[in-house]
């Protein structure tokens, strides 16, 4: 992952290429495409979550753009994402959502470094995500981070749930990393 030591502004950013860039607080993040195993986990975790968009509890999105802050500039795209109705209603198809999704899904990525992952957790979770699960392939786990600073893991044999979008609603860990 490469940083600029430029802080950007919002024109600078929405004139760049459509590429994977997202801006942390004004520097420029540009991530190398996903691998395989990263994009069929990504793909998995949607087709898990949709059950949630069947119910019309919200929209389950890949890669859409959230613009977190203003000042200084936030904007990321979560390899997958929940968000309610109201708030997808509520959004013009030439605009970004404007603040966290309700759920974001990170599919941790060799080339991230930890402290990149929890700036990224922070920011989401203060711009009002209800939960961030940050899923680490290589140790078949995936962490859940909560907005009152709290987190905890989930590995194989355990089970995922959603209180805060979707009461009774799970997910066993192993299904993410069936092949």
């Amino acid at each position: 992952m490469a940083a600029s030591t430029h802080l950007m502004t919002w024109k600078e950013f929405e004139q760049l290429p459509d590429e994977h860039a997202e801006i942390l607080e004004g520097e420029l993040v540009i991530l190398p495409p996903p691998k395989s195993k990263h994009s069929r986990i990504a793909m998995k975790m949607a087709e898990f979550l949709l059950l949630l968009q069947d119910r019309g509890r919200g929209k389950v999105l890949c890669k859409a753009g959230f613009k977190i802050s203003e000042e200084p500039p936030s904007w990321f795209r979560p390899d997958v994402c929940f968000l309610k109705m109201e708030r997808v209603r509520a959004t013009g198809a030439a605009e970004y959502f404007l603040g966290a999704p309700e759920l974001a899904v990170e599919i941790v990525s060799p080339s991230e470094t930890a402290e990149m992952l929890h700036h990224k957790i922070d920011l989401l979770l203060g711009a009002g995500s209800l939960a961030v699960w940050a899923v680490h392939i290589p140790r078949r786990k995936v962490r859940v981070y909560l907005p009152d600073g709290s987190s905890f893991c989930r590995g194989i044999d355990d089970v995922l749930t959603m209180p805060e979008v979707l009461p009774g609603w799970e997910l066993p860990v192993a299904k993410i990393f069936v092949e």
